[in-house]
């Protein structure tokens, strides 16, 4: 009898493992806008890992998710991450951005490649110096 629940206990961590993340699974994050603030405010992610990100806007006015600079192996959207969007006087486009109207959502898949903490805020004029920061943690593999 111990031998049959040793082995269940072997084929249950099999079973387990397999169903593990690891760096050729896709992270899906829900990052949400309100009040001038992200839910969550920080982030972590693997780098090599493929990340599905999910933006959703829950206040009444727009908002965005930008990162300046990040070192990714590739980029795809599942809608136009910046029809129609005013992102006031940049001077430079974001590496990394989606924009969502009010009540909306949004939604881009990227792979970062290289560790360190990448601040995103919102590009809409006032938006950042209110608060609307926050940071993507790239962990080493």
């Amino acid at each position: 009898m111990n031998k049959s629940i040793l082995f269940l206990l072997i084929i249950a961590a099999v079973v387990l493992a397999g169903c593990a993340g690891g760096p050729g699974n896709t992270v899906e994050v829900k990052l949400e806008a309100s009040s001038m603030r992200y839910q969550p405010a920080t982030f972590e992610v693997v780098a090599g890992q493929p990340v599905k990100l999910t933006f959703v806007n829950n206040d009444s006015v727009e908002h965005d998710f930008s990162i300046m600079e990040i070192p990714m192996a590739s980029m795809g959207a599942t809608a136009e991450p910046m029809a129609g969007h005013n992102m006031g006087n940049m001077t430079t486009d974001p590496q990394l951005h989606m924009a969502a109207t009010m009540g909306a959502s949004n939604s881009l898949e990227f792979t970062p490649t290289k560790s360190g903490t990448y601040e995103f805020f919102c590009t809409v004029p006032g938006h950042k110096e209110a608060g609307m920061v926050g940071s993507l943690i790239v962990k080493a593999p």
